[in-house]
C-alpha cells in the first residue's frame, strides 16, 4: 500500500510512474534482449521518473 499512495503523490505532483513486478520486469528484459529489442526495453522502464516494483510472494 505503500508503494500505490508514494505512487498516487508523484502522479499528483505532474510526474510520470510505471508500476511492475519484478517478475514482469525480468520478463520483458529477457525477451527484449532475445529479440534484439534491449535499448528499447530499457528506455521504457528509464524513463518514468519513478519505477515501482512489487515484489510477489
Amino acid at each position: 500500500m505503500l508503494s500505490v499512495a508514494l505512487g498516487r503523490a508523484a502522479v499528483d505532483a505532474g510526474r510520470r510512474v510505471y508500476f511492475t513486478t519484478a517478475a514482469e520486469l525480468a520478463a520483458r528484459c529477457h525477451k527484449a534482449a532475445l529479440e534484439g529489442r534491449w535499448k528499447t526495453c530499457m528506455r521504457l522502464f528509464a524513463g518514468p521518473r519513478l519505477l515501482i516494483m512489487a515484489f510477489e510472494h
